[in-house]
């Protein structure tokens, strides 16, 4: 089974990675999505989706954008980035994100016209690496507008056809956003019904979770998001469920969070500081007795200084919150 750290706005960035690395790598990190016109064009942030610690050969760059041509662009240009592989966002159902003809989209376009757009980023993909193994192609996607497994594994066929290598489902439709529990059961039936792997995607916040996931809906691997920014550890946990002899670790969360913290400043710029801190610990918080309370305290902090403040206050007066067993 692989397991992959998941495409998360804001959140899959360099300073998660390392932090995870700490603690046991996933077989691929996916990256944030990276808006291909901006990336063709250069615009001044995009240096920062690209980079590739802490293991660059795990690494799988994911597009996203409303137009053919750019994703096309932007995939080659990936491409000579290294990594293991280039994904096609088709499941995010932001509404900013499907107003621009991007994401889910995809899926609810003509066929023919999401067709055209795999062949030319596969085209893209082979002409950076004539003759050679480049990296794989693959696609994330969601049920669509409703729950046709028919429909959906059509659509999935034409993606394979096209030369996708690799599908990962978040089984959801596109009004479901996170609301609902997801359909296992359709990730099962097209890791099933498709030659190539499929990963599962959803809901998975544990190693118990995990292994009746694969259990009951067996699939090629299972993709971790915001259970990962969490519990940063928890791919470790996914990896040694059921070993005899397990030894037990005890998780510092003031030294998770100054590490982070210091990584945060190295790999990010100044002007994403605060919004992507405040989203890190708006998960990790959940680690605690009183999360709610110091999560609203870091989302009101004006400055990095200030949420380390913060959080040394807090576990100078919650002691036990200090640690975790894992």
């Amino acid at each position: 089974m692989k397991l992959a750290l998941a495409p998360m706005a804001t959140l899959s960035h360099e300073a998660l990675r390392r932090l995870i690395y700490t603690f046991a790598e996933p077989d691929e990190y996916y990256s944030e999505m990276i808006h291909a016109p901006s990336f063709v064009n250069g615009t001044k942030f995009e240096k920062f989706y690209v980079r590739t610690g802490p293991s660059p050969e795990k690494m799988v760059w994911q597009l996203t954008g409303p137009d053919r041509d750019n994703l096309a662009k932007a995939a080659a240009m990936l491409s000579g980035l290294g990594g293991t592989g280039i994904d096609i966002n088709m499941g995010c159902c932001a509404p900013d994100i499907v107003r621009t003809g991007a994401g889910i989209s995809w899926m609810l376009k003509p066929m023919d016209e999401t067709a055209r757009l795999i062949e030319a980023v596969r085209k893209s993909i082979d002409s950076v690496s004539p003759g050679k193994s480049g990296p794989r192609f693959s696609v994330k996607l969601r049920l669509g507008e409703g729950k046709n497994y028919g429909q959906l594994l059509l659509f999935c066929k034409m993606l394979v056809s096209g030369g996708v290598e690799q599908i990962t489902l978040h089984p959801r439709t596109k009004k479901e956003s996170y609301s609902r529990p997801a359909n296992y059961e359709f990730v099962a039936r097209l890791a099933r019904d498709l030659p190539v792997p499929v990963y599962g995607n959803g809901d998975i916040d544990s190693a118990e979770k995990a292994r009746q996931y694969m259990e009951k809906y067996p699939c090629a691997g299972l993709m971790l998001g915001r259970a990962a920014v969490q519990k940063p550890w928890i791919f470790r946990q996914i990896r040694e469920t059921g070993t005899e002899n397990r030894e037990a670790q005890k998780v510092n969360h003031l030294e998770n969070s100054l590490y982070f913290l210091e990584v945060f400043r190295e790999v990010q710029p100044p002007e994403f500081y605060l919004s992507r801190a405040r989203r890190f610990f708006f998960y990790y918080c959940d680690n605690f007795q009183f999360g709610h309370y110091i999560r609203m305290k870091i989302q009101r902090a004006r400055s990095l200084e200030e949420i380390q403040l913060l959080l040394e206050a807090y576990f100078g007066e919650s002691p036990k919150d200090l640690f975790s067993v894992i």
